[in-house]
């Protein structure tokens, strides 16, 4: 287990390095991405925020969901271990007058959650889980759970582990689908939807307990 316990603490400090290190850059290289308009057509497909819901995105980066969220009229809080990446984010709050709707923007990790029991409507987990063992999502589900009011809606997304492109990527955990399903129906979370979008699955979850 502290074998794990390290692993896991080794990625979380590469992570924060690399995302600091290519914040100014993240934007252009993810919308250069062929995947990149499935993926946030997708997420638009699944997630209809209302105005005045609560909403919290986790490994929010540069807020390309957030801000979209945030457009809807939801009240919207962000987390990233990347100070970099929210420097990012908070120049685009600037630029789309959204400082009423964005309420909170801060550096933590997903697995220490810096907000109280059942407080969000809506939780949003969008590429960071494809950088972690299953040990580790199963820890940020601890947190989601935590804090995602009852009957809460929750979307995250993970590799589709039968893409080609997905195969050939050795940096990221391709989790057994069965498996990741099981863990999802173990949370109290009930499957509403399932997108593929480009070399993701995108999960639309609801809290049924």
């Amino acid at each position: 287990m502290k074998e794990k316990e390290k692993k896991i603490e080794e990625i979380k400090k590469f992570r924060k390095q690399y995302n600091d290190t290519h914040a100014n850059n993240y934007d252009k290289e993810w919308w250069s991405s062929e995947d990149a308009l499935n993926e946030y057509n997708g997420f638009k497909k699944l997630v209809h925020v209302q105005p005045n819901e609560v909403v919290l995105d986790i490994a929010t980066g540069t807020g390309t969901f957030l801000i979209e969220m945030a457009k809807l009229g939801s009240f919207c809080y962000g987390i990233d271990q990347s100070p970099k990446m929210l420097e990012q984010l908070k120049q685009k709050i600037n630029q789309n007058n959204l400082e009423f709707n964005i309420k909170d923007i801060r550096v933590c990790v997903a697995d220490q959650l810096p907000y109280p029991d059942q407080f969000f409507d809506w939780v949003t987990c969008i590429g960071m889980f494809e950088y972690y063992p299953l040990e580790y999502v199963k820890q940020v589900f601890d947190e989601i759970i935590r804090v995602l009011k009852p009957t809460g809606k929750c979307m995250v997304d993970i590799p589709n582990p039968y893409d080609n492109k997905t195969q050939n990527m050795a940096w990221i955990f391709k989790y057994n689908l069965d498996d990741f399903e099981r863990l999802i129906k173990s949370y109290g979370l009930k499957v509403l939807a399932r997108n593929r979008a480009g070399c993701m699955f995108q999960y639309l979850l609801l809290r049924i307990k």
